[in-house]
């Protein structure tokens, strides 16, 4: 049942809060109509017919969204996590709203971060730590962030994304051993 199937059939009874599949589901329409909406077209500049693109920072930068996705990415997080970090500059949005709704401590692991240039904040020996990221694509950089968490004796219980483009980014990072928990395929959209 689509989105919009599901808010036409509503409810009888005054509730204060959406059940949790309703709830779910307008998140991801108001995330996909924030993201697509403001993005550039793929493929306009090459004469090629124009595909919508997700611009992740569209849709973390309205605090309505933001405040709703952070509370159900908290929810999915693994008991006895120690520490959060944001797999690029475009997660630190996200992994800041996760922080301030969990209490976790963050560090930022920048697409330039390397073993020589560690991440921003700290991350420690024997720290159960998830990474975030607003949006997957190929997974490299969730790979990457992944590595350095590791090469810092810390463990990598999973990473998160809100929306997953669904081109390798499961199959990258199922190859290095990590669990990839997503929100919504990118397929999910009701456009």
């Amino acid at each position: 049942m689509s989105l919009d199937q599901e808010l036409a059939a509503g409810y009888d009874e005054i509730t204060v809060f959406l059940p949790p599949g309703l709830r779910l589901g307008e998140l991801r329409a108001d995330l996909f109509a924030a993201g697509y909406r403001a993005a550039p077209q793929r493929g306009a500049a090459s004469g090629e017919a124009s595909v919508p693109d997700l611009d992740p920072y569209a849709f973390q930068t309205r605090p309505t969204i933001l405040r709703r996705l952070a509370a159900i990415l908290a929810e999915r997080l693994p008991d006895r996590l120690d520490r959060l970090v944001a797999a690029s500059a475009s997660a630190v949005p996200l992994t800041t709203a996760v922080a301030l709704h969990t209490g976790l401590p963050f560090a930022v692991a920048g697409e330039t971060t390397t073993s020589e240039s560690p991440p921003l904040g700290d991350i420690h020996r024997g720290e159960r730590i998830a990474v975030l990221a607003a949006l997957t694509v190929s997974g490299d950089t969730a790979v990457r962030t992944a590595a350095l968490v590791q090469a810092q004796g810390a463990e990598v219980c999973g990473v998160f994304t809100a929306v997953d483009r669904t081109q390798g980014a499961s199959g990258l990072l199922d190859g290095a051993e990590l669990d990839l928990h997503v929100l919504f395929p990118e397929g999910s959209a009701d456009r």
